[in-house]
């Protein structure tokens, strides 16, 4: 190829990414002005990045797709209708290393933002998983962190499956396990997630090992068949979690009224059985989940697992707990551990020259040893080592024609370099 045709293929390619920027900058300043309308969501983060990973944003908005979407999709259901179409996983690259579909979207609802109410309608949207699945990455990247909560908590154990990954063999997860993934880390599949304000990080942190110790219970729970005819005996004494705005989610005594099979809205079997119990301590009624009670203290200590034939495992004696002072303490350790671990990443490798003065250090070391011990029992050997090692550490010593070659040579070398 001539150097005037490559001029012109930079040249078209600078053109097609200029054109790119102009498209995605208006879809931006579209946006800002949507969003004096009532009701839109509040956006968190800088309008025109939503904490997108520098590289993913610049390739998603140089995407053909992306400009497409742009100028093609100019509402949010327009947006809804083309991932019930085309989204098949949510990863954020493609197997060509190219800015997925799903992102391409996501960006593309980024810029229209929306409002309180299509986010609520994205979240509980029963045509497509991937409808819900971008919903979620909305609030990951740019939802307001005091409003995240309100938005996720109903989806924590939801059983809908969807695909995550690329490929014919893509990971397969439950929009529960979605959820709380991608709410408790800061990466995405290779890309950074934003870090949300500490102590709301750390609030959603507890909610989300609740949850995750409840689907645990839950399991566990189910495995045992003793255990689940005594949960479903009407009147029976059990403990049940419980929390309200006032007071923190912590284990109080229940009794058993009702067991529900079915959910009451689809007429569905439920995975899990739902239970009304009554807290005799305050005399309120409430529904909770299978996770969500457990045995008295003591109450079944030397009982074995029916499924197993032995007695619970420590791991499953943990999942008792699940008071959130507990909770907290464990969020803390796991942030220790992170930062320990951030710091251990972090850390210089060791250089050769750091090595060679670890080596340095060690021949001191053992010279001094030597200097300790010098009235040995073989002192003429030690005499003679010294020697060797004055011998080799003193400079060579050069004749006079010697000295007269190199400084010709160096006399040369000056003369033609300067």
């Amino acid at each position: 190829m001539s150097r005037a045709a490559l001029w012109r293929q930079e040249g078209n390619v600078k053109e097609r990414e200029q054109r790119a920027e102009e498209v995605f900058l208006k879809a931006v300043e579209d946006g800002q002005l949507r969003a004096r309308s009532k009701g839109v969501l509040p956006l968190w983060g800088a309008p025109d990045s939503f904490h997108f990973n520098p590289l993913l944003l610049r390739n998603t908005v140089r995407s053909l797709y992306f400009q497409k979407c742009c100028e093609k999709l100019l509402d949010w259901n327009a947006v809804v209708d083309e991932i019930y179409y085309e989204v098949k996983y949510l990863q954020p690259f493609a197997l060509d290393k190219s800015p997925s579909t799903a992102f391409c979207l996501l960006l593309r609802l980024l810029t229209l933002r929306v409002t309180n109410h299509q986010m609520e309608l994205t979240l509980k949207h029963t045509d497509s998983p991937y409808i819900r699945g971008i919903g979620f990455l909305y609030l990951r990247y740019a939802g307001p962190p005091e409003q995240i909560w309100s938005f996720i908590e109903s989806s924590l154990q939801d059983e809908e499956e969807l695909v995550i990954e690329a490929g014919h063999r893509g990971k397969r997860s439950t929009i529960g396990q979605f959820v709380r993934s991608l709410f408790s880390s800061r990466d995405f599949y290779g890309t950074s997630l934003p870090r949300l304000p500490i102590q709301t990080e750390r609030d959603i942190q507890v909610k989300i090992l609740q949850a995750e110790k409840i689907a645990e219970r839950a399991f566990h729970h189910f495995e045992n068949q003793q255990r689940m005819r005594v949960f479903q005996t009407l009147g029976a004494e059990i403990r049940a979690l419980y929390g309200d705005e006032d007071n923190p989610v912590t284990w109080y005594r229940a009794m058993v009224d009702r067991v529900i099979f079915r959910d009451e809205a689809s007429g569905q079997t439920l995975k899990y059985p739902k239970f009304v119990v009554t807290f005799p301590e305050y005399g309120n009624t409430e529904t909770v989940s299978l996770g969500e009670i457990d045995a008295l203290d003591g109450q079944w200590k030397d009982e074995k697992s029916s499924s197993v034939g032995r007695r619970d495992s420590p791991d499953v004696r943990g999942l008792h707990g699940g008071d959130e002072g507990e909770l907290y303490e464990e969020v803390r350790r796991r942030e220790k551990e992170t930062v320990t671990a951030e710091k251990g990443w972090a850390r210089r490798p060791s250089t050769t020259k750091r090595l060679l003065a670890q080596q340095l250090h060690r021949g001191h070391s053992i010279q001094d040893e030597a200097t300790v011990r010098r009235k040995s029992a073989v002192p003429l050997l030690a005499t003679s080592s010294q020697q060797e090692l004055n011998v080799l550490a003193s400079p060579k010593k050069r004749s006079a024609d010697e000295l007269a070659a190199i400084a010709e040579k160096k006399r040369k070398l000056m003369a033609k370099y300067g």
